[in-house]
């Protein structure tokens, strides 16, 4: 209930400026002051709408994982490496680059892939908010000891392992940050886009691509849905969705649909994968 609350305040927000702009107390009477003190209490009730929202799901992806971590159900993990290794072997194969790579993993939770394309040599850096989660990811690293924190106000807090291959930041995939700017070759996102609201792809997209090199690979995976396709998270996607202006559309080509990439225990459920490719830079 809560965060239909927030983003209804949003939408009412933003649908009542019009009218705020036209009625009668909105004329050529109106003062510059009114008139700048108007913007200013519209952007700040659209800021705390945004916070709020955002803290919602925030607290309930937490609620989520310290569930999946108690033994709960798995909901949309896949633990199986030959679904890593496949998922691996689509970024090698459409990739421009011959050696090791820099890859993202934004929302990443646990996933195994990160690991895994470590141990092929590849540097991986993950972005979740979840410590729970990425505390399991550091263990799969093997001894804990390998691991040094650095907490910093503007980055949030911030693992690097020994071997300089491997990054996980503690944060916000939102926020932007000017270090990783055009660093990546590849990303790497198992269901992250389908997880998000509507209202909260376009600024993940935007980030996705701030972060990724021109000519870089983005690989997703996405779920297609027999039924309930309007309800979510999972939510149903296809390559249309990927590519809306507001999605990825401004910022990546679409290369390949690879159909059906391996097989879930969900019913009427496929997962299914693309590959993007960075445009250039203009």
């Amino acid at each position: 209930m809560a965060p239909a609350s927030g983003l209804h305040g949003a939408r009412f927000v933003a649908a009542s400026w019009p009218t705020l702009l036209h009625s009668p107390a909105y004329n050529k009477r109106t003062t510059s002051m009114q008139a700048r003190l108007a913007i200013q209490l519209f952007a700040t009730l659209l800021i705390i709408n945004t916070q709020f929202v955002q803290s919602f799901i925030a607290m309930a992806w937490k609620d989520t994982w310290t569930d999946i971590l108690n033994g709960g159900s798995p909901r949309w993990k896949v633990d199986d490496l030959d679904a890593k290794k496949q998922a691996l072997a689509h970024i090698v194969e459409h990739s421009s680059l011959d050696g090791p790579m820099r890859i993202l993993c934004p929302l990443a939770g646990d996933d195994s892939f990160v690991h895994y394309a470590w141990s092929q040599g590849h540097d991986v850096t993950a972005i979740d908010i979840v410590p729970d989660a990425l505390k399991a990811m550091r263990g799969q690293f093997g001894d804990m000891e390998h691991w040094s924190s650095e907490n910093e106000k503007e980055r949030g807090l911030v693992w690097k392992h020994k071997s300089g291959r491997a990054t996980l930041f503690e944060g916000d995939i939102l926020m932007k940050r000017p270090e990783l700017l055009k660093s990546f070759d590849a990303v790497y996102d198992k269901d992250s886009f389908g997880a998000l609201s509507l209202e909260m792809r376009p600024k993940f997209c935007e980030r996705l691509s701030d972060f990724t090199k021109d000519g870089g690979t983005l690989y997703i995976e996405v779920k297609n849905k027999e039924q309930g396709r309007e309800n979510g998270p999972p939510f149903h996607v296809e390559k249309q969705d990927l590519m809306e202006p507001t999605s990825f559309g401004e910022y990546f080509d679409h290369v390949a649909s690879l159909g059906e990439v391996y097989r879930l225990k969900m019913s009427g459920v496929k997962q299914t994968g693309h590959v993007l490719r960075r445009a250039l830079r203009k």
